[in-house]
This record gives C-alpha cells, sequence and structure tokens, in this order.
C-alpha cells in the first residue's frame, strides 16, 4: 500500500492544484503530516483515507491501489425538449455518473433551473427522457435557490423533524450537526430569526441529513456570508454520490467539480472535464467567459 498510495496521494493533489497545506487543512491535519504520507514515511488512518477518497472524489481501491473501477451512470437526459412561450430546451442530452461533480453553468434564463426541475419530475418535457439508474424517493437530495424552512421553529426543532422523518433522530445526532454548520448558538432560535447566511446553513445542513447517489444544488451560495461560503465548499469535499451544482459563483469552483457543463440557448454548448480545463492553464471562470461569449 505505501508505494502506492504515496504516489496516489501525490498526484491527485498536483491534479486537483491543491497545495499541501490546503490538503491538510481539509483533513485537520498537519502540513507536516502530508509531506510524510507523501514521502512513505507514514501512513494516515483508516478515517483520513476515507476523507481523502471524498475529497479528491475516487474509491479506496484506486487510492491504495491504482484500481479503477468505471462509476456507475446513474442518470440520463435524452433528447429533453421543453417550450413555455418560447423553446427553453432543444434536445439537451446529458449522462450523469457516479462521484460526479458536475457544475452547471450559464446565463440567466438559459435552461439551468428547467433541467433540475424535469429531472425532479416538477415538468414534463415536450419532448424526450429522464432516465433514473436509482430510487429518486430515497437517494435524491436537492438544495433549491428558496430556504425550505419553517419560519415558525426554533432551529434544533426543524432539525429534529427532518431527521425523524429520516429514521435518525437523538440528542448527539442533533447537536453534532449544530456543531459542524457553525449553528449551535442558533440552536433555540426561531428559524425566522435567523440572518440569510444561518439559513442558507441551516438548509445545506437539512438536505445533506441523508446520503444520496445524487445530490443537487440551485445556488446553493446565494444569500451566503463568507464564513458560510468557506462552510460550504469545505464540506461538500466530504459529500459522497454525485453532485450537479447551478452556479455563478467561482468562488473556490476550481477545486471541487470535476466536470464543467455550459448550458447558452437551451443547448449543451460544452460538457469538459475540469483537468482539460486547468491543463490549458484556464480558471473555470476564465474558460466560462470565453465560452459563453
Amino acid at each position: 500500500m505505501e508505494n502506492i498510495f504515496k504516489s496516489q496521494l501525490s498526484a491527485l493533489r498536483q491534479k486537483k492544484h491543491l497545495s499541501q497545506e490546503l490538503l491538510a487543512q481539509k483533513l485537520f491535519v498537519s502540513r507536516q503530516s502530508i509531506s510524510k504520507w507523501e514521502n512513505g514515511e507514514s501512513e494516515p488512518n483508516i478515517d483520513k483515507l476515507i476523507s481523502i477518497s471524498e475529497i479528491f472524489s475516487v474509491n479506496l481501491d484506486f487510492l491504495l491501489a491504482g484500481h479503477t473501477h468505471g462509476d456507475a451512470l446513474i442518470l440520463e437526459l435524452k433528447n429533453l425538449n421543453k417550450s413555455f412561450k418560447n423553446p427553453v430546451l432543444k434536445d439537451v442530452n446529458l449522462s450523469i455518473y457516479g462521484r460526479d461533480r458536475i457544475a452547471l453553468l450559464g446565463s440567466n434564463g438559459s435552461g439551468k433551473t428547467t433541467i433540475v426541475n424535469t429531472i425532479l419530475g416538477n415538468i414534463i418535457p415536450d419532448k424526450g427522457s429522464v432516465v433514473k439508474h436509482f430510487n429518486a424517493q430515497d437517494d435524491l437530495s436537492v438544495m433549491t435557490q428558496e430556504n425550505c424552512l419553517i419560519a415558525s421553529l426554533k432551529v434544533r426543532e426543524q432539525i429534529a423533524l427532518s431527521l425523524k422523518i429520516y429514521d435518525a433522530y437523538s440528542k448527539i445526532n442533533i447537536d453534532d450537526l449544530l456543531k459542524k454548520f457553525r449553528l449551535t448558538e442558533q440552536s433555540e432560535v426561531i428559524v425566522d430569526q435567523l440572518s440569510g447566511g444561518q439559513k442558507r446553513r441551516l438548509a445545506l445542513l437539512l438536505t445533506l441529513i441523508k446520503p444520496s447517489k445524487l445530490l443537487i444544488l440551485d445556488e446553493p451560495t446565494v444569500g451566503m456570508d463568507l464564513e458560510s461560503i468557506d462552510l460550504f465548499w469545505d464540506y461538500l469535499d466530504h459529500v459522497g454520490g454525485s453532485v450537479v451544482t447551478i452556479t455563478h459563483d467561482f468562488n473556490q469552483i476550481d477545486n471541487y467539480f470535476t466536470r464543467v457543463v455550459l448550458l447558452k440557448d437551451g443547448v449543451i454548448k460544452s460538457d469538459e472535464s475540469v483537468a482539460n480545463i486547468h491543463s490549458n492553464n484556464q480558471t473555470i471562470e476564465h474558460w466560462y467567459r470565453l465560452m459563453n461569449q
């Protein structure tokens, strides 16, 4: 394991443009620990190995032995067409695989939210189909632009309600979640009295309570303060399954996504790997500005 792991870690870190210091911060270890791992002087424990696999969106077999397993196809959009007064989606085709990290980019009105609502079943396409290779009720989680919160509940009560729905209720669970999302001091505050950033953190917490094969985030950082935005990106590094995020926020985006899908005038203009973008010495924002002209 030692020789394979050290080379895998170094290669993955460089591919994702993560310094040893930044990776250390994400893992809550010292930079010296990362250096020792990459030099083969020591090895992380199993908890850290799992966290590393989540951060780099790889499985443990690949991390430890270099074995690759084709990530399963979980969702297909086939020839989607949708019009309201005017055409919004035009023959959209998209395949999403396990552990994909997709940034869905495009100008306002390009059809991004229509795609999400079609996946959720809120909109029926005029033509084409959505094929889900998973149980949507159990394995699909969504964070919408609007906070789906009960204004009259206290923060702790809102979390407890969601935990009961998913049969995961315990006092320890609630306290752990409050701490992770920096809401401990607001635990007894009425939801309606929270700041905008606190409400978004609570909405994210509720979205991530249950594991999912596909997580959809629609403008998740809108209304967040800088502290909440940093927490958001750090926490998403540890989310399993596939993630599709609609965003106009390019803060830290290059360190997280593996694919970028650009929607323009109702069609997918480009579906590009982040690695290819970076290989051309471009950031995702720079690539987006050029492609979306």
